[in-house]
């Protein structure tokens, strides 16, 4: 029977997924508390204007309520003192405007009073209206009544407005307790919002520092699984790299001893053939010659493979003879004139470094002859304080070094020194040519002849420096 088990959700899947939720619900809180405070601010700024506009128009009546008690009683005295009868209806006239616009300013007193301050502007209200009322009397008087009772009423009319002064006193009072109360209210608001806001900021805080924690900890191992993914590539890029250089020699060995001794052997018997025959004007023996000039021409391909594979001479004579070698197979291949200065002390190096400097300076010579249209070049190499530095310099076309991606050749030359521990500098610019400088640390003593691993173990060093123009 076939049972089908779910395949587990990777762990990575999981904490990506919970790293998703927790950035957004970071980003919610974030939104949610920029919502809140302008709402908040908002708010406050309208109940706080609200608050002030309702003060100001209450303090605004009971200034003209105060005013108008005033003038009521100036215009009232100046009536009772005025002996003109025609003036009268000018002072009713007046006094009854100021009377209607006290009446308005009850009205917005009303409107604006708290239920607590109802009854002071209930109070106030009356006690204006007992003092209106002598008024309002006075009007229909006579010249000879007013000459009578003037002087009482003044008195009488000082009293009253003196007692519309304190209740109008005590309802402004009461206005700016309110005011004072509203505030604070306000305040207190504003102070709850605050410890609210400070909570919830310090959720956030908590939450994006978990975030970024949780963030940085994956970070970390994706980094390391980064790296060790990097080093594995890197080892097996090497590994390769040497296996491809095993099967190289044996390629190139196989090709010169086996194929070019039996090409040779065919050659030999063709040459024997040729004797036995004795004819050489026969047509025998212009097809055995002609036979002879294809052998050669499969001997010389057969040792151009094998050269270009891995040169035999790097192992038997030694990288300086080597590098001589494919100068010369490059200049006389392409043309272009090249200089060469090579330290014999390289020949002292390990196989694993000559064979680095080796594949460095034959890639750098291929690209030079293949994409630079390089008039002149100049190969250089030096050995001292146990750190070698090579110049690998030509005045051609040059490229953008910085913005060109790197082909696949330059990259396995820093891979090869990078995997020496050394340091490979590309320096090219369009129309100046390109400088390749290669540094790379040597062992401190190396091994006389260190070939061991090589097939031959045959090493021959140069005397001396080695010089050549070609």
């Amino acid at each position: 029977m076939l049972s089908l088990h779910p395949t587990p959700e990777p762990r990575g899947s999981r904490r990506s997924v919970f790293l998703a939720v927790s950035f957004t619900a970071l980003l919610c809180i974030m939104v949610l508390l920029a919502a809140a405070v302008w709402k908040n601010a908002r708010t406050a700024q309208g109940r706080i204007a609200a608050l002030h506009e309702t003060h100001l128009r209450a303090g605004a009546a009971l200034s003209a309520v105060r005013a108008n008690a005033y003038l009521i009683g100036i215009l009232t005295r100046d009536y009772l003192l005025d002996g003109d009868p025609t003036q009268t209806e000018r002072y009713v006239s007046e006094l009854m405007r100021i009377r209607q616009i006290t009446n308005e300013q009850f009205k917005i007193l009303e409107s604006l009073a708290e239920p607590g301050q109802k009854a002071a502007v209930e109070r106030l209200k009356e006690q204006f209206d007992r003092y209106w009322d002598p008024t309002e009397v006075a009007l229909d008087w006579t010249p000879e009544e007013k000459r009578a009772q003037r002087v009482a009423m003044l008195r009488q009319r000082l009293g009253r407005r003196k007692e519309v002064f304190a209740l109008a006193t005590e309802v402004e009072r009461l206005l700016t307790a309110n005011f004072e109360r509203e505030r604070e209210r306000i305040g207190a608001a504003e102070r709850e919002f605050g410890i609210s806001l400070g909570w919830l900021s310090a959720g956030a805080l908590l939450l994006g520092a978990a975030v970024a924690v949780s963030t940085l900890v994956h970070l970390r191992r994706l980094e390391g699984q980064s790296q060790r993914a990097e080093s594995e590539l890197r080892r097996l890029s090497g590994q390769l790299r040497s296996a491809q250089e095993q099967e190289r020699k044996f390629l190139s060995r196989e090709l010169h001893d086996q194929v070019g001794q039996m090409l040779t052997a065919v050659r030999m018997e063709l040459s024997h053939l040729a004797r036995l025959h004795g004819n050489a004007d026969s047509e025998v023996s212009a097809r055995i010659a002609a036979a002879k000039g294809v052998i050669e021409e499969a001997l010389r391909m057969v040792r151009n493979i094998a050269m270009l594979l891995r040169p035999s001479m790097l192992d038997d004579l030694g990288l300086v003879p080597a590098l001589q070698w494919l100068i010369r197979e490059m200049t006389r291949s392409s043309g272009i004139v090249t200089e060469s200065w090579i330290a014999p002390e390289l020949d002292r190096l390990p196989e694993a470094h000559r064979t680095c400097i080796y594949r460095v300076v034959q890639e750098a010579l291929t690209n030079a002859v293949r994409h630079s249209a390089a008039s002149r070049i100049q190969v250089k190499f030096l050995l001292e304080m146990g750190e070698l530095r090579g110049w690998i310099t030509d005045n051609g076309r040059g490229f953008d070094a910085r913005r060109t991606p790197k082909a696949l050749g330059l990259l396995g030359m820093e891979e090869r020194v990078r995997e020496l521990g050394g340091t490979l500098i590309i320096d090219s610019e369009p129309g100046k040519g390109t400088r390749i400088e290669l540094r790379l640390l040597v062992p401190e003593t190396p091994k006389e002849g260190d070939d061991s691993d090589s097939d031959s173990g045959r090493s021959r060093h140069c005397a001396g420096r080695v010089e050549t123009s070609t």
